[in-house]
């Protein structure tokens, strides 16, 4: 994967280039075992298995690459959207608050 003028990719970056990479392959079957970046050069290799299902996922993959998949949030895209609708619940009580004490 070549990243020129950027960072190295994250995990969930890496593993969407993957998915758009091989055809019908879907994210929560995706798994990044290795990464290597190149010194001096913008360029990540590595090693990464695309499974059919998630039982076979669930029976092949190490638990650690599981836990980190889940540690990094490489494969929740709803828990991110979740918090930005928590943020708006505030707001919404305090404006109440407000119109109570104005009348």
């Amino acid at each position: 994967m070549e990243h020129p003028a950027a960072p190295t990719p994250s995990l969930k970056e890496m593993i969407d280039f993957i998915t758009k990479m091989e055809p019908g392959s879907k994210k929560e079957c995706t798994f990044i075992l290795d990464v290597t970046s190149r010194f001096g050069r913008s360029m990540t290799t590595g090693v990464a298995h695309v499974y059919e299902n998630d039982e076979a996922a669930a029976t092949t993959v190490p638990n650690y690459v599981k836990d980190r998949h889940v540690r990094r949030g490489a494969h929740a895209e709803a828990a991110a959207a979740e918090p930005q609708v928590e943020e708006a619940a505030p707001e919404e009580e305090s404006n109440e608050e407000e119109s109570e004490e104005g009348a």
